[in-house]
C-alpha cells in the first residue's frame, strides 16, 4: 500500500512543541552515532542530542503520519510484529480514531544535510562568544543564524565571494593564533577554497577570470600549479575560519622553497603572526635562503657553519641575529624592522643615519653618540620629534654642549 504523505508541522517557529514520534530513541541513537563518528566535540554533542533532537522530533517536516498499524508496518518496511505499546496507541476506540502518531526515518537525507549544516556553522564560531553560551542557544536561533549568514554569503558572492567548505584543507601545524592549513590540490574544492582566501586577504591566489567556473586569470595559474604539484599552498586561520598569511612554498627537486609570504592586500604579514609563521618555518624546513617576503616580516634564516658543513643554519626573528654584518645586510633593506629592537645596536642606529635617517624615528633608544651625529648633521625639520626634544645633557660630546659646536641648535 501507499505511504501516508509526510505532513507539514503547525508548530511556532522559535518553540519546541511535543510530538509522539514514535520512533524518538531510535533518532536520538542515529544523531549521537553520526556525531560520535564525525569526532564532535563534547559539547557539540550535547547540543545535538538535546536541541538537534527536540527540533526534529517537534519540528522537521518530513514525518509519516501513523493512522494504522499497516502505516507502521509499511514505513518500517519490516514483517515485525507491532510492539503492543504501539498497537494501543494506533488502535480505535469507542471515541474514534487512535492518537495522532508519527514516524521519522532516523536516516533522512534532508534530516542529515540539516543537521551537517548546522555543526558546520556552529564550529566556525569556536572562539566567538557564541561558544560560551552553546547550550542556551535553541536549534530555532541556530538555524536563523545560519539563514542570516547564508543571506551574506549569497550577497558577498556576488562580489566575488566563494564559501568555504574546508574540504580541501588538511591542518598541518597549530600555532599561537590559530592553524595553518594546507591545501589539497587533489580534491575538487581546491580552487573555491582558493577563491574564499583570496576574498578575504584581496590578493591574487584565487582572483579567477570567471567566478562561476573558477578558471582563467591569476587563479588559474596557482591552481594548476597546486594541482600538478609543483607549489604548495597553506593558510594561517584563526577562529571562524578567518585567513592571516598565504604562504606558497615551490617544489623543486633539492626540496622546498619559500616562493611568497603575504599578509592581507599582498602586504607583508604583521608582526603578531611572525612567530605563527617562524614555527611553521622551522617545522616544514624549506630551504634556508633570504626571500624578501620573509625578511619582511622579520624572519631571517642565518647561516651558521657547523661540523658537518657550512650550509647549517636557522629560521629565526631579526632580533636574534647574532652576526652583525649580516644583520646590516638584512635590515639596509628593511629598516621598518628597526622598530622591533628592545636596544638597538649601534651599527644598525649608524646605518639609519647615513642611509635612511627618516626611520631613526623607529628607535625605542638611541645612542647618545648617534644622537649627537643627528643633531649635527641633519636639518632641524628632519630630526625626529624625540631628537628634537632630546634634553640639553644628552646633547653632548665628550661633555661639550652641542650649542657651543652648532649655533641655534636647541638643547
Amino acid at each position: 500500500m501507499p505511504l501516508p504523505a509526510p505532513t507539514p508541522n503547525p508548530s511556532p517557529a522559535n518553540a519546541y512543541l511535543p510530538r509522539d514520534v514514535v520512533n524518538a530513541p531510535e533518532v536520538k541513537a542515529a544523531i549521537t552515532r553520526r556525531s560520535t563518528e564525525r569526532g564532535d566535540e563534547p559539547d557539540m554533542q550535547a547540543w545535538l542530542r538535546n536541541h538537534f533532537f527536540r527540533w526534529a522530533i517537534g519540528s522537521f517536516e518530513h514525518v509519516v503520519p501513523l493512522r494504522s498499524i499497516a502505516d507502521y508496518q509499511a514505513v518500517t518496511g519490516t514483517g515485525d510484529p507491532v510492539p503492543e505499546w504501539l498497537a494501543r496507541l494506533l488502535r480505535p476506540s469507542a471515541a474514534g480514531a487512535g492518537k495522532d502518531c508519527w514516524y521519522l526515518d532516523p536516516e533522512h537525507l534532508l534530516l542529515i544535510e540539516r543537521e551537517r549544516v548546522l555543526v558546520e556553522f556552529l564550529r566556525s564560531r569556536r572562539g566567538t562568544r557564541l561558544e560560551q553560551k552553546l547550550q542556551r542557544i535553541n536549534c530555532f536561533m541556530a538555524l536563523t543564524m545560519w539563514e542570516q549568514e547564508h543571506q551574506r554569503m549569497q550577497s558577498r558572492r556576488s562580489k566575488g565571494w566563494v564559501p568555504s567548505s574546508g574540504l580541501a584543507l588538511r591542518e598541518v601545524l597549530r600555532t599561537p593564533n590559530g592553524v595553518i592549513f594546507e591545501f589539497d590540490g587533489r580534491h575538487a574544492a581546491l580552487r573555491e577554497e582558493m577563491a574564499y582566501e583570496s576574498y578575504h586577504m584581496q590578493h591574487c591566489l584565487g582572483q579567477f577570470a570567471s567566478l562561476k567556473k573558477l578558471s582563467g586569470g591569476y587563479g588559474e595559474q596557482y591552481a594548476q600549479a597546486a594541482q600538478d604539484g609543483r607549489l604548495r599552498l597553506f593558510t594561517l586561520r584563526s577562529a571562524g575560519n578567518m585567513p592571516h598569511v598565504t604562504i606558497s612554498l615551490a617544489v623543486h627537486p633539492d626540496g622546498l622553497r619559500v616562493d611568497q609570504i603575504k599578509g592581507k592586500q599582498n602586504r607583508h604579514p604583521i608582526r603578531k603572526y611572525a612567530d605563527d609563521v617562524l614555527q611553521f618555518l622551522r617545522t616544514v624546513a624549506p630551504r634556508g635562503e633570504r626571500h624578501p617576503d620573509c625578511e619582511g616580516m622579520g624572519l631571517v634564516f642565518e647561516p651558521q657553519a657547523t661540523a658537518q658543513g657550512p650550509s647549517g643554519g636557522q629560521w629565526k626573528f631579526v632580533t636574534e641575529v647574532g652576526d652583525a654584518n649580516y644583520l646590516l645586510s638584512v635590515m639596509s633593506a628593511n629598516f621598518h624592522l628597526a622598530e622591533h629592537f628592545e636596544q638597538p645596536p649601534a651599527a644598525l642606529q649608524w646605518l639609519l643615519l647615513r642611509i635612511a635617517p627618516g626611520e631613526l624615528a623607529r628607535l625605542r633608544q638611541i645612542d647618545p653618540g648617534v644622537a649627537a651625529a643627528a643633531r649635527l648633521t641633519l636639518p632641524q625639520d628632519a630630526l625626529p620629534a624625540t631628537l628634537r626634544e632630546m634634553p640639553a645633557g644628552a646633547c653632548e660630546i665628550e661633555g661639550i654642549p652641542l650649542d657651543l659646536v652648532r649655533k641655534g641648535a636647541a638643547c
